[in-house]
């Protein structure tokens, strides 16, 4: 027998070794859409490992929250990812377009939820905030105070980003120009468009992503920015020189859904009811500084901890709370638009 013959041996009885176990362990793990950045470190720590070590599940990340990724994998069978966290506007568009699994009775013990816990299909999570923050190196603390500031390029000139999602962005294009809060929705979506029109010369990025936010906000690649509260807060932690806006910002539900068809349909459901248990909610948004869906978890939450919660009462007056169903109803067509315009 030769070297290579032996070596060709040993690989394969090593690989014959090998399979059993990976055959017997085949499934035993779950893809989870991440938004990166603070929500993933959080959930990593207070969510993801806790449940592995407890069911042996592994879960493996996916980067880059798309709806058009949602529709696909629906669609083809092939299953980028199993589990995402959805907005209520997404939330309602997914569910029309039958793109998530229904919680029942045998897979969520809706006894353990809050009475509002499910709603299209998704069960509620937390709350985020998506707010106007600056790079103050350039800018003082307290000069930009609200929408019609980020807007004004003459008196605050450089460089600016904003989401790529019609959801978070279309609600500050009407602030604005001057639309009233309680007018938000339903939203006007060609007044929308003649707004954005006046700041696209200055807009560097549309954002995707939760660290891709905050590293061009932290880095002064930007001078403003339209960024979720955590990725500021984490950024500011972090010693970089930057200014959250507790004005004018816009309040989500977030919401765990299960990809309609996927093969690991009932371990996503066991790692969602595991996800939202109170105290394990709690942990998760104090490191992530979001704000409970389950008004219990707070029983787990000093008033220290809330400081920098969007539902804070404390800064209930610059709170917009979204309407999903509104959203819902024209965001299809609204993003496509978006999308369309944001190449011209």
């Amino acid at each position: 027998m030769t070297i290579l013959t032996a070596r060709r041996t040993l690989l394969g009885a090593t690989a014959g070794m090998l399979a059993a176990p990976a055959l017997k362990a085949q499934g035993r793990f779950l893809y989870i859409n991440s938004w990166g950045g603070t929500w993933e470190r959080a959930a990593r720590q207070h969510l993801f490992d806790p449940f592995t070590a407890k069911t042996g599940i592994e879960i493996r990340i996916t980067s880059g929250v798309n709806f058009a990724k949602l529709a696909a994998q629906v669609r083809t069978g092939n299953y980028e990812y199993d589990i995402s966290t959805l907005g209520g506007p997404s939330l309602v568009q997914a569910e029309q377009s039958n793109l998530t699994e229904r919680p029942t009775d045998q897979t969520i013990d809706r006894g353990k939820l809050p009475s509002d816990g499910i709603f299209a299909n998704g069960i509620g999570n937390h709350a985020y905030s998506t707010n106007l923050a600056v790079n103050t190196r350039n800018l003082p603390a307290g000069e930009v105070r609200d929408w019609r500031d980020f807007w004004n390029l003459q008196k605050y000139p450089g460089r600016r980003a904003l989401p790529r999602s019609m959801q978070w962005t279309f609600p500050f294009a009407l602030l604005a120009d001057g639309v009233a809060k309680e007018n938000i929705y339903p939203i006007d979506m060609d007044r929308a468009f003649r707004s954005l029109d006046k700041v696209k010369p200055a807009i560097a990025s549309w954002w995707t992503q939760g660290g891709q936010a905050q590293q061009l906000l932290a880095d002064g690649e930007v001078q403003m920015i339209g960024i979720w509260h955590a990725n500021v807060l984490s950024a500011k932690r972090n010693g970089a020189p930057v200014e959250l806006v507790w004005n004018q910002f816009t309040v989500d539900r977030t919401y765990w859904v299960v990809s309609r068809g996927t093969p690991r349909a009932a371990m996503a459901f066991e790692f969602i009811q595991f996800a939202v248990e109170p105290e394990r909610m709690a942990r998760f948004c104090i490191d992530g500084q979001y704000g409970p869906f389950d008004t219990r978890a707070f029983n787990w939450i000093n008033e220290e901890q809330t400081k920098d919660m969007p539902t804070n009462p404390a800064y209930a007056a610059g709170a917009i709370e979204h309407e999903p169903r509104s959203i819902g109803a024209i965001m299809t067509a609204a993003t496509r638009r978006f999308e369309a315009w944001q190449i011209q």
